[in-house]
């Protein structure tokens, strides 16, 4: 595909995913939305930077090529605003399915980053890397960050009441 239309489809990304800002924040609160937003994008930083140091991940085409060599519009953007909408749709399940919603959305992610990595310039793998560490990590960070957010939750709802 042409370099066109990997940046114009980054550009629309962002915009969709600005677009639901609004209404996700109008759903969750300014304080949920933003500590989960904060965790997940700080968290994203650090763990791309290891493996884009690692060489295990490579991004040729990506918005803000001179100043960064990690994505930095899924891990500041795309990313929180999914972890958002897990957040979101799984703090009234159980356990299971937390779990299955969680991985449902995390597979839909690692379907369009298998796209990208054959059909795009938008993110090259190593051959020490694969779709299956892209999925298990993507699952555990998440699942991680729902019990965060969740025990924040707790906490918060228990002292004021």
């Amino acid at each position: 595909m042409s370099k066109t239309f990997e940046k114009g489809f980054l550009k629309f990304l962002f915009f969709f995913t600005l677009l639901l800002c609004p209404f996700l924040l109008k759903r969750m609160g300014m304080k949920n939305f933003l500590l989960t937003f904060l965790l997940n994008g700080f968290t994203n930083g650090i763990i791309d930077k290891f493996i884009v140091n690692r060489k295990l991940i490579k991004y040729p085409v990506r918005l803000l090529k001179r100043d960064f060599r990690i994505h930095v519009l899924f891990d500041f953007l795309l990313y929180p605003v999914t972890s958002i909408l897990i957040n979101e749709t799984t703090k009234k399940d159980g356990v299971i399915i937390t779990v299955c919603k969680t991985l449902s959305f995390v597979s839909v992610i690692v379907l369009v980053e298998m796209w990208a990595e054959k059909y795009t310039k938008l993110i090259r793998w190593s051959r020490k890397w694969n779709w299956y560490y892209s999925f298990l990590s993507m699952t555990v960070k998440s699942l991680l960050n729902r019990m965060i957010i969740g025990s924040l939750r707790k906490t918060t709802t228990e002292k004021t009441t």
